[in-house]
């Protein structure tokens, strides 16, 4: 993670100092994002993106809203979570990656087993993984992973309210591509 990016984190991190710290990964244009932390004005919400122009979207998102409590970091989410200290994430969200649909870029996903070693050392006991696609295969991938976690239990959740808004989310709506969903919470210490 560059230096650009480590005040931004610093200043989520600090204003989490007592409140619920949530991440969505893959923040886009920050639609999820800015519904989700209006709604829970008690939580710090931190959206990660790699293109910088939707990073800027999401953030302009935010100011108009006046949400205090949500976090924008342009960067890549693993160099993030890395940087996450343990016990700290009370909930991770993923909603509609890039799937990788072919076999010979599934190494690609983000969603692997060492991503999720990382965000689980990051996870607060009882913290949550909501983690939704259109693909079937990702969403087996994602509860196999899950599943054979040690530190993890599946978890039938609803993913919350808004996640299906995003860009993709209604773009695949469109086509009848439905959401898919894997959810786990790490087991209390």
């Amino acid at each position: 993670m560059d230096g650009d990016h480590a005040p931004v984190l610093q200043a989520a991190l600090a204003a989490a100092a007592g409140a619920r710290l949530e991440i969505e990964i893959g923040c886009g244009n920050g639609i999820f994002l800015a519904d989700y932390a209006a709604a829970r004005p008690d939580s710090i919400c931190v959206g990660i993106d790699l293109k910088q122009r939707r990073c800027e979207k999401a953030q302009r998102k935010l100011q108009r809203r006046g949400l205090p409590n949500a976090f924008v970091i342009n960067g890549r989410a693993e160099e993030v979570i890395e940087r996450l200290p343990p016990g700290s994430v009370h909930a991770f969200h993923l909603y509609f990656p890039d799937p990788w649909p072919k076999a010979r870029h599934r190494r690609r996903r983000f969603l692997r087993g060492d991503v999720l070693d990382r965000m689980v050392n990051a996870l607060a006991a009882g913290g949550r993984i909501l983690f939704a696609t259109d693909f079937l295969d990702y969403q087996v991938q994602g509860r196999v992973l899950f599943a054979y976690h040690p530190e993890l239990l599946l978890d039938d959740a609803a993913a919350p309210r808004g996640a299906d808004r995003s860009t993709f989310a209604v773009r695949l709506a469109g086509v009848g591509a439905g959401m898919r969903l894997a959810c786990a919470y790490k087991r209390p210490a």
